[in-house]
């Protein structure tokens, strides 16, 4: 390689080291109102693009003992999809499952079902923003990358995003916990969330779900989607302790297929 070409290689790796630092101090300089509101534009558009895509859901259900062993482990692989509404400003989202390979427990062993972790980014949806105080903590540093780190509390009485069904009843969870953003996009990769409020009462002594989101390009499209990764969720009672394990892989969009047919016949006579 020449000297010359050496030398502009050289000035554009220092471009775009600079132009990196400036996006980066940018970022942090950002108020949170402003990052709220690129990270409330974000899951909208994930909200829009989610119905477009179905994907592999592989679920690892076990039932824990008092020293956090397994004692029962069911293993089940569905075809997922999300299916998205809104009733006014309120999304609505409906999840589906066609099992591919459906595990089954013991008798007389009972097992966790969780659902809806994989859109648990609602917190962040512009409906649901009003339902949480939110807090910037300091930057984190991942694989040498930097990422806004946000605290949220549900405030009490306010609408939450989560439910617990439980004996038949719902009860809306009041969650609290950390997000961690991408300073460029705004766009959520990791989110936390545990019990914000007691929930005793009914027997609940902890949840906790830790839920990672990662870009997924699709052939012939040129921007990528952010999509469910790995969903975890862990649950406590006085006498009973789970965790399941929700892994997304294989996302493919979903194509239509529009054929015309003409009925001559009818043509025909429509004609006479």
């Amino acid at each position: 390689m020449s000297p010359k070409r050496k030398t502009i290689l050289r000035n554009l790796a220092m471009l775009a080291a600079c132009f990196l630092a400036s996006r980066s101090a940018a970022a942090q300089n950002e108020s949170l109102d402003a990052l709220l509101d690129r990270a409330g534009n974000n899951v909208s558009r994930f909200l829009d693009k989610l119905g477009d895509v179905h994907c592999n859901e592989e679920v690892l259900q076990e039932k824990l003992n008092p020293r956090g062993k397994t004692e029962e482990r069911v293993q089940s692989t569905f075809d997922y999809l999300v299916v998205t509404q809104f009733h006014g400003s309120e999304p609505l989202l409906y999840e589906a499952r066609e099992a591919q390979r459906a595990g089954h427990a013991k008798k007389n062993v009972s097992m966790l079902v969780t659902n809806g972790f994989a859109t648990q980014l609602l917190i962040f949806h512009p409906y649901y923003q009003p339902s949480f105080t939110f807090e910037r903590l300091p930057d984190a540093h991942i694989d040498g990358k930097t990422l806004i780190q946000v605290h949220f509390q549900h405030v009490k009485g306010r609408l939450s995003p989560a439910v617990l069904l439980l004996r038949g009843r719902e009860y809306p969870l009041s969650l609290a916990g950390t997000a961690r953003l991408d300073p460029e996009t705004g766009a959520v990769k990791q989110i936390i969330t545990e019990l914000g409020a007691s929930m005793e009462d009914l027997g609940l002594k902890s949840f906790r779900t830790e839920v990672d989101y990662a870009a997924v390009a699709f052939p012939h499209n040129p921007k990528n989607y952010w999509l469910p990764a790995q969903a975890t969720v862990e649950l406590n009672t006085v006498r009973q302790h789970w965790k399941n394990v929700h892994h997304f892989s294989e996302y493919r969009l979903f194509s239509v297929n529009v054929e015309e047919k003409v009925d001559t016949d009818k043509l025909k006579a429509q004609d006479q």
